[in-house]
């Protein structure tokens, strides 16, 4: 049984907003690859690299949903490692869905909802301000400094690094991103938060956090981005009864 590629553009498009929300422009949120107009099988993943293609190739899948789709690189002559990725996927037939920041920011079915929810956050409201979008959240997490790194490792499965100041206090409310949010750590600061959660470690924001007296916690981009495509996953699978599977390519980053 295969449902039409165009019924679950549709349905992606409009429950992400994909026509509504600004992004880089590499991200080209939406379709990607056009395969044959019909799929059987979803695969889910982060990033567009040529390993999870083939995984998803290999899993039986006929449209791949990724978080970083395949154009980060710009646009590139049709050659070597470039053509062996385009012809991937349109020799197999694979269909390949995109949603960057459409995808962070749903505040249902987004990363940093995920994040929030799994943390078992309070008072979860848009905080973080992305060039004039709020993409990320501040939310009240009743426990320690200690217990929120303690939970953000058991729900990112990742090795938290950073800065801590004195792990005994209790963590209040604090503000997270999903991804490469490190930069946003000022704004943070003027707005009072002592901790602050996000994704790739970074150095100068590092020493920023040390100077300001910020609480910052890095999980790593690719496991603080895995939320979003896995609640992709749950919809396509409730509203459309398409089998899925995540393919799970971690970067250590």
């Amino acid at each position: 049984m295969s449902t039409p590629l165009s019924d679950i553009v549709s349905l992606l498009d409009a429950t992400l907003r994909i026509r509504d929300i600004k992004d880089a422009s590499v991200a080209m949120n939406g379709l990607q690859v056009e395969n044959n107009g019909c799929v059987t099988k979803v695969a889910l993943g982060v990033d567009g690299s040529q390993k999870t293609i083939d995984d998803a190739i290999a899993a039986g899948a006929d449209l791949l949903v990724l978080h970083h789709g395949i154009f980060w690189c710009g646009l590139q002559p049709i050659k070597g490692w470039w053509k062996q990725k385009v012809e991937s996927c349109l020799k197999n037939n694979l269909a390949i869905y995109s949603a960057h920041l459409p995808l962070d920011l749903h505040p249902a079915l987004g990363n940093n909802a995920g994040i929030a929810k799994a943390l078992g956050l309070e008072e979860v409201q848009p905080e973080v301000d992305y060039h004039g979008t709020l993409i990320g959240l501040s939310g009240y997490f009743p426990g320690t400094v200690a217990e929120l790194r303690a939970k953000y490792a058991e729900i990112t499965g990742a090795e938290i690094t950073g800065v801590v100041h004195d792990a005994t206090l209790p963590a209040g409310r604090i503000a997270l991103c999903s991804g490469g949010g490190g930069e946003e750590i000022y704004q943070m600061h003027a707005k009072g938060y002592g901790t602050y959660l996000t994704g790739e470690e970074n150095h100068w924001v590092s020493n920023a956090a040390r100077d300001m007296g910020v609480n910052i916690l890095f999980a790593g981009h690719y496991a603080t981005e895995t939320f979003g495509v896995r609640s992709l996953g749950k919809l396509l699978e409730d509203q459309l009864g398409l089998p899925t599977v995540f393919i799970d390519n971690p970067t250590g980053m």
